[in-house]
């Protein structure tokens, strides 16, 4: 706490009328309103003679209802004594400046938020306290975590990250807590329905509700648009919060018809599986759970069938290691032909498995791979595997160029850059012909080292593909900011511009573009004749479909490729 300034009195030589009092006041409660959940105005005896803000939402009662209320009524009784010697040394003249008070919620548990205030003897000695939940980042979240705007919450993978580091930390202090997720169904219907202050005052309150609710006063997050997770301790009362939920909206609502509320708490008991295993589970149950393409696993599952899920996932992780390590896959190659003579330039190499031991699709395993932490081992190992095939086939005659995928999770893991570039110089010869395809399935959240990373490659020699180009919101965004040799165009793009002519000049303005930045373009999807010749007539450099031939283990299924290496402009970094 600090001393007062003079500049907060509402007084000056020649004293304001109660009226203008009053209008000062209003300024300070909108001011406070900029970092407040809610305010209460105090007389002397501590008996609230002002509310306002979302009270109901953390007292259980409408600011009209607070007044006449002694606020001691609203502290839980072990930060009782507390509150009297903060309201004590505020009106001996001291600010009370983010100090940690626990209030009682409405479902009866203790809630632990902010409270700042001062006290100001001009208007009859009142006291003015604005309580907010606590604002200090979570311990367990990352230093890069990301919250979103207007909830104030974690996002997903932010979320993910900090919920899996405070369930393990509490498994090896021995503490108790649950992981709970909230499906708020209607959301979106409901926000439709309301104004756009309506909007930001459900946003700011859901968010505060969330976070007030969890371990730290931080711990919460937003899953997908109506899905919400927190990590809490035991004590809190998940069906007393849903109701609290309900009741708020309903009363925002114009129509009266408010939210269906869900929850499942997650009793994270890791059992047989240590705590790293248990978090990577987490995460992936997570995930999950916000996948729409997850069908039936509902909120509900979450309670019922955790532990299993959980076991199933560790399972499978292991034996996608065990895998990797054994280098148990298959390579099969898929040609990327010149879109002027029809000839193979270059090969995209492609998992495969033995479906007799894994029923995954590749897609369904690099997936996988990413969300449990593996994804790096499989780029290594499946690097590998491409540059010992190059070295021995090359080594017979051949000229063969094969791209290989990296993901972007991969690509911001520097143990595994290290570990990439180490590979590259057990083959320095095979290395010449390898073309590294940069995939946009986990999303790259720091393009200036990504960038970094794609200029050591393209430094030492290797030609760089933005894959999917187009298929996320960020495409755009990674043109600027990564400096590639060739991107390959989403065959959605290719798909759309044979429906109709719109579709057609926006195929051919991103070629147009590629070419103006001296970038290289290569075309998916090309099924027949009749897309190619839309592929060529847009200007598009190189075409992969199944036109010039589907994946195959055997390349001498292919023609062969002119021996000739891939043009490359160069860039500036």
């Amino acid at each position: 706490m600090s001393q007062s300034p003079q500049s907060l009195s509402l007084t000056s030589d020649n004293r304001q009328s109660p009226e203008d009092l009053r209008a000062e006041r209003d300024r300070f409660v909108a001011l406070a309103f900029c970092s407040a959940d809610f305010l209460v105005e105090l007389d002397p005896a501590g008996t609230i003679t002002f509310a306002a803000g979302a009270t109901k939402v953390f007292t259980g009662r409408n600011p009209e209802d607070l007044r006449g209320v002694r606020v001691h009524d609203l502290i839980h009784e072990s930060d009782r004594r507390k509150l009297d010697r903060l309201l004590r040394d505020a009106r001996a003249g001291s600010r009370i400046d983010d100090a940690h008070i626990t209030l009682v919620s409405p479902g009866g548990h203790p809630m632990v938020l902010n409270i700042s205030g001062f006290h100001m003897s001009d208007l009859g000695g009142h006291t003015y306290l604005a309580f907010r939940v606590k604002s200090t980042p979570s311990a367990f979240a990352g230093e890069d975590s990301v919250r979103v705007e207007g909830l104030e919450v974690y996002d997903k993978d932010s979320f993910s990250e900090a919920a899996s580091r405070a369930l393990a930390d509490a498994g090896e202090q021995g503490q108790d807590r649950r992981l709970t997720m909230i499906e708020l169904g209607n959301y979106e219907d409901l926000r439709d329905r309301l104004s756009e202050d309506a909007q930001t005052e459900l946003s700011a309150t859901m968010g505060s509700l969330f976070r007030a609710n969890s371990v730290d006063g931080d711990l919460a997050g937003q899953i997908d648009e109506n899905r919400f997770g927190l990590v809490h301790d035991t004590q809190l009362n998940v069906q007393a919060l849903s109701d609290q939920i309900e009741t708020f909206a309903r009363d925002m609502d114009p129509d009266g018809q408010g939210l269906d509320v869900e929850s499942a708490t997650v009793d994270v008991e890791s059992g047989a599986m240590s705590d790293a295993d248990t978090a990577l589970a987490l995460v992936y149950t997570i995930n999950r759970f916000c996948d729409e393409s997850a069908g039936a696993f509902t909120v509900k599952d979450l309670s019922e069938s955790f532990t299993s899920f959980a076991s199933e996932t560790v399972e499978r992780r292991n034996k996608f290691s065990e895998m990797i390590k054994r280098g148990a896959f298959d390579v099969a190659f898929q040609p990327i032909c010149d879109m002027q003579t029809g000839r193979p330039h270059h090969f995209e190499a492609l998992v495969r498995f033995d479906h007799e031991s894994f029923e995954s699709t590749p897609f369904e395993f690099i997936t996988f791979a990413e969300e449990v932490g593996i994804i790096c081992d499989f780029d290594l190992a499946m690097c590998r595997k491409v540059l010992t095939w190059l070295d021995e086939t090359n080594g017979q005659g051949y000229r063969y160029v094969t791209a290989v995928n990296l993901s972007g999770r991969s690509l911001s893991t520097p143990k595994f850059v290290r570990n990439l570039l180490s590979l590259l110089d057990e083959f320095k010869v095979a290395r010449e012909h390898i073309v590294f395809e940069v995939t946009e399935s986990a999303k790259l959240t720091d393009l200036e080292e990504a960038n970094r990373i794609i200029q050591i490659l393209r430094n030492a020699g290797h030609i760089v593909c933005l894959d999917d180009f187009g298929a996320g919101v960020s495409a755009f965004q990674y043109l600027i900011a990564l400096h590639v040799d060739v991107v390959k165009i989403d065959g959605a793009y290719v798909i759309d511009a044979m429906k109709n002519r719109r579709n057609r000049a926006v195929l051919k303005a991103m070629a147009s573009m590629c070419r103006d930045l001296d970038i290289k373009t290569v075309a998916e999807m090309i099924e027949d004749e009749a897309t190619a010749d839309l592929v060529r007539e847009c200007g598009i450099d190189y075409g992969q479909g199944y036109l010039y031939g589907r994946p195959s283990k055997l390349i001498t299924a292919f023609q062969s490729p002119r021996p000739k290496s891939f043009p490359r402009e160069k860039t500036a970094a």
